[in-house]
């Protein structure tokens, strides 16, 4: 082989082996960046899955539940909200102090009037009515009972008709209409007129009474005789006294009508408080 080819053959050996050379030392290199650049990406994108999962439950956290929404109003009950009541400042609390009530008068008695406008036969009526007394004799009325209400009737042969029993005044009403409807039922042309009430009687029960300070403080008013009768009369007016027991009751006579009976209670409890026993 002679010398200028074998120059040739090292010069073509030695370009191979240095370009095989160069490529291997590149192919390392693009490995060594391509395994760089993969890390780095794959980093990145598990960084950016971090940060999206992050923001997705804070907009979770955020936003109100539409499906809590949907299925309330689908029929599902709502949940109760707690709403903050307003701050109210309380009023101090103030002792209530018990004032006694005044007693309130009971009706025992009414009495009351009418004429029937017509002359009656008292015989006739004792002979056809029941529970009627009449003794001409002993006195010259007739005497009638009902039970509803419970009450009794003077009857007089001139038609004139006194009615007692009676617990108020309209009980007092009623009874005589039936008592005068009794009448007429025997054929007597019987007639209302001048229907009236001519006394109540009331009493009530308070407390205990001096009746010797009463008397010396209302002299002009009262009238006390141990001795003769337990009680103390108290003229309020003309025609109306109290009967006061040393015990606090008091009976009253010669009212009108029942706000006369309330008033005048009204008036003498006052009185009373003055002269309270211990």
């Amino acid at each position: 082989m002679d010398e200028s080819a074998l120059e040739r053959y090292f010069d073509s050996f030695i370009a191979n082996e240095s370009w095989t050379t160069e490529r291997n030392q590149w192919n390392n290199e693009s490995h060594t960046l391509l395994s760089e650049e993969l890390l780095s990406e794959f980093s990145r994108d598990e960084a950016d899955e971090t940060r999206q999962a992050a923001e997705s439950e804070s907009r979770t956290d955020s936003s109100p539940d539409y499906s809590s929404q949907n299925s309330t109003a689908a029929g599902g009950t709502p949940e109760p909200e707690h709403v903050d009541s307003p701050v109210r400042p309380m009023s101090p609390v103030m002792p209530v102090s018990r004032v006694p009530a005044l007693p309130v008068p009971q009706i025992q008695n009414v009495v009351s009037s009418v004429r029937l406008c017509c002359r009656l036969d008292l015989n006739l009526i004792a002979s056809k009515v029941w529970n009627v007394e009449y003794n001409p004799k002993n006195y010259k009325a007739l005497t009638m009972r009902i039970r509803k209400p419970r009450t009794t009737a003077v009857i007089y042969e001139s038609g004139y008709v006194i009615c007692t029993g009676a617990k108020s005044e309209e009980q007092s009403r009623v009874a005589i209409r039936r008592f005068a409807r009794m009448v007429q039922k025997l054929g007597f042309p019987v007639s209302l007129f001048n229907l009236k009430i001519l006394n109540l009687v009331a009493s009530c029960h308070t407390f205990p009474v001096s009746l010797e300070r009463l008397t010396m403080a209302h002299r002009q008013h009262c009238s006390y005789e141990p001795e003769l009768f337990p009680a103390l009369f108290y003229t309020v007016k003309a025609g109306t006294t109290l009967t006061i027991w040393a015990s606090g009751k008091i009976s009253y006579s010669g009212a009108k009508s029942q706000a006369e009976v309330y008033k005048v209670f009204d008036t003498i409890y006052p009185v009373l408080s003055c002269f309270r026993r211990q």
